[in-house]
């Protein structure tokens, strides 16, 4: 009796278990780990507006059950979906989108606002893009970036996200998920930054960061003014700040840097604001024979580290109302947030508003809390 209730129960059991009916077998698939977006050579009537580019690991070349190596593929079109049933008509295998790293935009097709619209929707309608793959721009073709062999052996898209995790050690190095750029663009009303990545003598690197205005790419930030926006906006992770003279460098590593805006005040029409900044870290690089001991030597230095933050703050935020006539800098946000009738108030002309009639004020504090071992 006892093994007949067993036995039925591990017949109920599987009928509850599901079927696999419409699986595809891993060597039926092809997965892209990296795509290029390039804006499509001008031809008298053609309809192409993109050139797309596919990478996929080359399973041909796989060593040891490794694949170090990759294939790129490349097709013109009107549109994203178009571009990949013209692939698929060379392809014997199903587009697998589920380990897609990287997504990279050349600079010609980030100058057109309308094709940046465009692209971006269809990226971010597609159910199978996972919205975490990092976004980047370069100044000259997507495509090209795919030509790259780096020097340490490795998958390009592996390669590229391993460069983005040291962000948090160097603030100059850029990050952004496509969640986080289009955010970004939706919140500013198409305006944001974007990563740059270049080509280097061995390999890629990034340190600059890309402005957009208008959905559009508007200019660049140079590597001081890069690690400024990122204090400016709390995004700084860790980082490196050196103290010149004349001879010597002295590196104060950071490890923490955090970011408060305060509203001073309102007066005359005019809002005023003080961003207050705060870091701490070491300085464990000096000069040989003599001591970090003395704690009037180490204010010094963090005063001249203070001075330095502030100098570096001001000139960019003077570039953004200036030159740029854009708020990068978290001004409309927190104003939403936290003033939020005031904010109202101005929001219908906000960006003239912001450009002549926001006064922003920076307050750094640094905190030397270690000098590394005393000789």
């Amino acid at each position: 009796m006892k093994k007949r209730k067993l036995i039925s129960l591990i017949l109920l059991c599987t009928i509850a278990l599901t079927g696999c009916w419409d699986k595809i077998e891993i060597d039926e698939r092809s997965f892209v780990l990296s795509l290029g977006v390039d804006k499509a050579p001008e031809e008298a009537g053609s309809p192409n507006k993109y050139l797309l580019t596919f990478v996929n690991p080359d399973t041909a070349k796989a060593e040891e059950g490794k694949v170090l190596d990759f294939v790129t593929y490349d097709t013109v079109a009107a549109s994203y979906n178009a571009g990949v049933a013209n692939l698929l008509q060379r392809f014997s295998k199903v587009h697998s989108y589920d380990h897609t790293k990287v997504l990279i935009l050349g600079e010609e097709l980030l100058k057109n606002a309308d094709l940046v619209k465009d692209i971006l929707d269809a990226f971010g309608r597609g159910h199978q893009f996972n919205s975490s793959m990092l976004v980047y721009m370069t100044t000259g073709k997507a495509a090209d970036i795919f030509k790259i062999r780096p020097k340490m052996r490795s998958l390009l898209a592996y390669y590229i996200t391993g460069i983005a995790d040291n962000e948090k050690l160097v603030a100059r190095i850029g990050s952004s998920t496509f969640l986080e750029f289009t955010k970004q663009l939706a919140d500013n009303n198409g305006d944001a930054v974007i990563p740059d990545l270049s080509p280097s003598a061995d390999g890629l690197t990034t340190q600059y960061l890309g402005i957009m205005k208008d959905y559009k790419h508007t200019g660049h930030l140079n590597e001081i003014e890069t690690v400024a926006y990122k204090w400016l906006n709390g995004k700084a992770k860790g980082g490196v700040i050196e103290i010149s003279n004349n001879t010597c460098s002295y590196p104060f590593t950071y490890f923490t840097f955090k970011r408060r805006i305060n509203l001073d005040k309102v007066e005359k029409g005019k809002i005023y604001l003080t961003y207050n900044l705060e870091t701490e870290g070491s300085m464990e690089e000096y000069t040989i024979a003599s001591s970090l001991m003395d704690e009037e030597k180490l204010k010094e230095f963090e005063k001249k580290l203070e001075n330095i933050i502030e100098m570096d703050c001001k000139d960019l935020i003077k570039k953004m109302q200036e030159e740029y006539a854009v708020d990068l800098l978290g001004v409309r946000e927190y104003l939403y947030k936290y003033h939020t009738k005031l904010y109202k108030s101005i929001e219908k002309d906000f960006e003239e508003f912001f450009q002549r009639d926001v006064v922003i004020n920076v307050k750094a504090d640094v905190k030397i809390r270690r000098i590394g071992k005393s000789q």
